[in-house]
């Protein structure tokens, strides 16, 4: 719900993605981690997500719903929209020289 990014994260999304940071952690540097929370685009969302950033932090096994994760999941990009995108990036790519293949 960020208006900014528009990245459409629902509270799995930050949880997942804290779960990928610590198990960077573990693997580089014996899990050693330091979190910055810089502000927030979305107060109405912000806390659910923020809560699932614990949750997966600490091991919790309890969960706060997202309440706007239903309607962020059915925003998401499908496999049309993905496919104009890699070739819309690939079209660019052949127009700059850069294209790898």
């Amino acid at each position: 719900m960020d208006p900014l990014g528009r990245m459409l994260c629902t509270a799995e999304t930050f949880r997942a993605m804290t779960r990928a940071v610590m198990q960077a952690a573990d693997d580089l540097c014996g899990g050693r981690l330091v979190l910055v929370h810089e502000g927030g685009y979305s107060e109405a969302h912000l806390p659910f997500c923020g809560h699932a950033v614990i949750e997966e932090l600490s091991g919790s096994a309890i969960r706060a719903p997202d309440p706007l994760g239903a309607t962020l999941e059915k925003r998401q990009p499908d496999a049309r929209f993905n496919a104009f995108a890699e070739t819309w990036i690939d079209d660019l790519a052949r127009f700059h020289g850069t294209y790898p293949g």
